[in-house]
This record gives structure tokens, sequence and C-alpha cells, in this order.
């Protein structure tokens, strides 16, 4: 697959989300925003979200998964069109790709060194139903641009595609896991899909403890060669509507809503990212196969625009430190100076 493909996969996944019709109807839990609990926004930088932001759904009516006509339903979601009486109103189709949208960060080179990203996503439902709740595939493709000083051998571009089979499964009362697996290719695709390719996975279990204070606690596995896995735990406090703190690992956040025009909210943060970064496949110029391993964290400030059922957006600013540079064979390394990063991104 060559940068043409590649790039093409990227805009198929960002732009067919646009073109499939959607329905102001708000979703079941079950539905709620995938960014909200997936870690990774941007999978080239595996940065890392909340867990559940939606109260996990008490009681579960037993027609959400059989009446194709209630509101919200997963068989609306697929129905086909039919004649209905009066009693049995249709719900408007609505399209089954979700959370569709896409991200584009850039690091200021710093030491020679500079690095960015273009990523695109989207989620398809499946129509294959436990308890209300539909299989999900996450799917992404990214790119990320290197620059690099002639003593570190590496391509000038490098890729990311991924899909994780995604399961969100409500117990009793309070309780949720979200359980996935998946796999990706991370390499220059120049001959090395094949050692690019890992298995990933997660395991995260969801608790409300009431209408403030929401729990998650689990395990991502990345298979990252600097990383195989991670854990996932924290809580989200939320005291007030405009006000939320998202005391979470690896990614904190405050959260201020600063205005609401109509079912448009504006929001500032200020947050922090740790464990970043990610690990590709190469072949250097020398024609050796290697690994090219890239690591850092970061503190941000940013702005988010969102509602339901339109396009949300955000911009973020932010300083990257403790950055690393090296690979599984070649022992050229690189610490690369903290550096000022700027990204924005879009959702729908």
């Amino acid at each position: 697959m060559g940068n043409s493909a590649c790039l093409a996969l990227a805009i198929l996944l960002a732009v067919v989300p646009l073109a499939s019709g959607q329905s102001d109807e708000p979703l079941h839990p079950a539905f709620v925003d995938e960014s909200l609990r997936d870690p990774f926004l941007t999978p080239a930088k595996s940065q890392i979200s909340g867990p559940l932001d939606e109260p996990i759904e008490k009681d579960w009516d037993s027609d959400f998964q059989t009446n194709p006509y209630m509101p919200g339903s997963p068989a609306a979601v697929f129905a086909e069109d039919e004649d209905c009486t009066a009693t049995a109103p249709v719900v408007p189709r609505r399209s089954p790709l979700m959370d569709s949208g896409i991200t584009a960060t850039w690091l200021a080179p710093v030491d020679g060194f500079g690095i960015s990203d273009v990523d695109a996503r989207t989620t398809l439902l499946f129509p294959l139903l436990v308890k209300g709740s539909p299989l999900r595939l996450a799917m992404s493709a990214g790119t990320t641009f290197v620059n690099a000083p002639a003593a570190i051998d590496v391509p000038s571009r490098l890729y990311g595609l991924s899909a994780e089979l995604r399961w969100y499964i409500p117990l009793k009362e309070t309780w949720a896991v979200d359980l996935g697996a998946g796999g990706g290719i991370y390499s220059d695709l120049n001959g090395t899909a094949g050692e690019g390719f890992r298995v990933t996975g997660r395991a995260i279990l969801l608790k409300d403890l009431n209408s403030q204070w929401k729990l998650s606690a689990g395990v991502l596995y990345l298979g990252r060669k600097n990383l195989l896995a991670m854990p996932i735990a924290g809580a989200i406090y939320t005291p007030r509507d405009d006000f939320r703190v998202e005391i979470l690992i690896p990614r904190p956040r405050v959260m201020k809503r600063i205005s609401v025009n109509g079912t448009r909210e504006h929001w500032v943060y200020a947050g922090g990212e740790i464990f970043g970064g990610n690990t590709w496949a190469i072949q250097q110029t020398n024609g050796l196969q290697d690994t090219f391993i890239y690591k850092d964290n970061r503190v941000l400030v940013g702005y988010e625009t969102k509602g339901p059922g339109i396009v949300s957006g955000r911009i973020e600013a932010g300083y990257v430190f403790m950055r690393k540079v090296s690979f599984s064979n070649d022992r050229a390394t690189l610490d690369p100076g903290g550096t000022v990063m700027l990204r924005a991104g879009v959702t729908y």
C-alpha cells in the first residue's frame, strides 16, 4: 500500500459519514460518543481519554432490543422503511457510522527534529445486540510526518492503520464494562507491514457512584515495543453541569463551560497527557529493518465547542517535554528539547 492508498483511506474515513443521513433523535446511553472512553483520539500519538461520560442506565427496557419504532433504539438505526400505523411512528433512520472525525497535530521542530500527524477515524455499528448495545468497529488511518537529523535514519512519513471490535456491556444497576480486541499496522509501508502489525485490546470496568462521581479501572494492551500495556484508572467529578474534573491516568483534565448558545456548548480546559508516542516498523536507507520509537509527555490548554447532532471542534496549544527518539536495533538516539504543540480537530 503506497502513500496515495493511505491518503485515500483517510479521506474515506472522514468523508463517508458526512454523506450519511443523521437523525436529531438522542442516542441511548449505549451509543454515547465513543471519544468519551476511546483512548486513541489520535491513534498515532496514543492520547488517552476518560471513561464513560453518560450515567449508566439502571432500568433497561426490554422493548429497546425488539421494538424497531422506539426512538433511538438499535433496531430503528438499521430498520428499512415500512408502512406503519399511527401508534408506531417510524423513527428517522440513523447512519450506522458514528464518532467520525479528523485531528491534526503539529510540534515545532527543535534540535533538528520535528514530528506532526494527521488522523481520521470512524466507528461502524453492527446490528448484533446484547442488552441493547451493538458491536462497534472502530477504524482509524493516520500519517505521521518526521523531520530528523542525518544521524537519525527514519523515513519522512510513517503510517498507522487500525481496527478494533468494541463491545460496551451495561451490567446491573450502575456498572458497565468496555471490552475490545483488534489490531493495526504501524510502519512506513515499505515492505515492513508484517513487522509493523500488532494486536491491541482493552478491558475497562466503569462505575457510576452517583450523579457527581464516575470511576473507571482497567487495562489497555497496546503491543508497542516500548509499552506493551498500560493501566487505565481514575475518576470523573462533575459537581455541576458547567464544571468537570477528570482525575485520570494517563490523561487528567479540568474543564469549564463558558457559554451555551442553543444546543451548542463552549468549553475551555487544561490538562496533561503522559505515555505519549508510538512505535513503527521501518526500513532504513541501508536496507535494514528496525523499529522507530518516539515518546513524550504533554501539558496543554484547549477550547472545545460541541452539541448533540452538530459538528464539534477543538483547538489546543501545549508544551511537549521528556521527549525521546530511539530504535530497537540502531544505537542512534536523540533527546529533543521541549517544544510547542498545536492541535485541531473536528468530530461529527
